[in-house]
């Protein structure tokens, strides 16, 4: 009984939180639920969920991407600096330059075997560390009239193109996990390493691959930042690692791996958006979210971690 309790918690358990988030803040605001207010914040937010789909893939090995808020403003800044010169091209360099990137991340945890979250901090202080120089602490401004930009920030039938794109992303991703052998090499590494590895297959390549998803969509995310404000700064994206990774766990993706998912995470970014929206609305100062989402993500965390699995924990 208390397995199934578990079990159904695990898997709904996300969208009973989203529902009574969702009734909270539309009690205290109710404008919330007007489609406009909808989509304004669907598109103020497109470049968080795409951090929180990219950032599922390492977690559900059971490995953390902590550089994805650095990854975001590194490619912002790049963007706006290549934009007079490479016009549409330098959002698809700097998207490409970002996987590849992470995929050197990945590939540098299993030959060092240092812990991902290491590896990743270490890139996460590289990542803002060459934002601030490239910019010398400014803001860089985003070359007008680039057809790409441009469209990210527009909406086509008046949905938000950012956001369109966003669920392409996760359409496209939900279906590599579903249906392809490295969907189930993820999910089995994220299990069991041990018995992945015994089978014959290549750990590197698939955690290379999921490092690399992950740090593709936080430099899409850095393109969508600057395509919504025209200018790009070295700190534009420091504000997202934190709600990113709720975002994950509060979907049910567990920090262990081997158990959640994209569509779980997108739920668990709405959960984000609306504990910021409830912040807001509050009247609380802006801090205050952080104090949220840390007391999230350690509930989420306790509550997702198969403890059998780690052994010890420490």
């Amino acid at each position: 009984m208390k397995d199934t309790l578990f079990k159904l918690l695990r898997q709904h358990g996300s969208l009973m939180v989203l529902l009574i988030i969702m009734i909270a803040v539309s009690t205290a605001a109710p404008g919330i639920l007007r489609w406009r207010a909808i989509n304004s914040l669907l598109m103020d937010n497109a470049p968080l969920l795409i951090l929180i789909i990219g950032a599922t893939m390492p977690i559900l090995l059971g490995c953390l991407d902590l550089s994805i808020a650095g990854m975001a403003s590194l490619a912002a800044v790049t963007a706006a600096i290549l934009s007079p010169s490479l016009g549409s091209a330098s959002a698809i360099v700097v998207v490409a330059g970002g996987a590849l990137i992470g995929g050197l991340q990945g590939y540098l945890i299993g030959r060092l075997q240092v812990p991902s979250f290491v590896i990743s901090l270490g890139a996460l202080g590289i990542f803002k560390g060459l934002a601030m120089f490239m910019t010398g602490a400014n803001m860089v401004g985003l070359a007008p009239g680039i057809s790409l930009y441009e469209w990210l920030g527009g909406r086509s039938f008046g949905i938000s193109n950012s956001f369109i794109l966003t669920l392409t992303v996760a359409g496209i991703l939900t279906w590599v996990l579903k249906f392809t052998n490295l969907g189930r090499n993820i999910y089995a590494f994220g299990a069991n390493e041990i018995a992945v590895y015994i089978s014959g297959v290549r750990r590197d390549l698939v955690r290379s691959l999921a490092f690399a998803t992950s740090a593709g969509c936080a430099a899409l995310g850095g393109v969508m930042m600057v395509s919504q404000t025209m200018f790009a700064s070295a700190t534009v994206a420091n504000s997202l690692l934190l709600p990113a990774l709720v975002g994950v766990v509060v979907g049910g993706t567990a920090i262990s791996g081997g158990v959640g998912g994209v569509v779980s995470s997108l739920i668990g970014g709405l959960i984000a958006i609306l504990i910021r929206v409830g912040v807001t609305i509050s009247g609380l100062p802006p801090e205050s979210q952080d104090v949220a989402f840390g007391i999230v993500i350690l509930i989420a965390v306790a509550l997702t971690t198969d403890r059998a699995k780690i052994g010890i924990v420490k």
